[in-house]
């Protein structure tokens, strides 16, 4: 059983590897995060329903047409518009960086080709600023 052991990974290769995993891993935080969000709006969507169910029994009830249900029927359409404008507001969190967005600034960003000449520009940049400095001292 040779197995062949893989060749060291330069300093390049493993600053390549880690920003190509931050980059996934922003993504999949981001997915998280829309995850959370989705299900905030369902819970409060279902109690947008809820609340038009009691609406509705309030509404059938024999004694409605004396007034005695007037003041919970407002309760219940202020709630369910506050419940509406949260919902709205959701979906406003969710659309600065919705899923679409999300996949394509990963790919973007841990793209390898793009990070290795990142890497040259930011490496060589400080390499050569080192360079000038001990010029300097000597």
């Amino acid at each position: 059983m040779n197995e062949t052991k893989p060749m060291n990974e330069s300093k390049k290769e493993k600053w390549i590897k880690a920003e190509h995993q931050k980059a996934v891993q922003i993504h999949w935080d981001n997915l998280d995060r829309i995850r959370k969000l989705h299900e905030r709006q369902t819970t409060k969507i279902y109690r947008i329903y809820s609340f038009q169910i009691s609406k509705e029994k309030l509404e059938s009830d024999l004694d409605y047409e004396d007034g005695k249900h007037e003041l919970s029927m407002e309760l219940i359409q202020k709630e369910q518009l506050n419940h509406c404008i949260e919902v709205a507001d959701l979906q406003k969190e969710i659309d600065k960086n919705p899923f679409e967005k999300s996949v394509e600034t990963m790919r973007k960003n841990s793209d390898k080709e793009m990070l290795s000449k990142k890497y040259d520009r930011l490496f060589n940049k400080n390499k050569k600023a080192k360079e000038v400095n001990n010029d300097k001292h000597q």
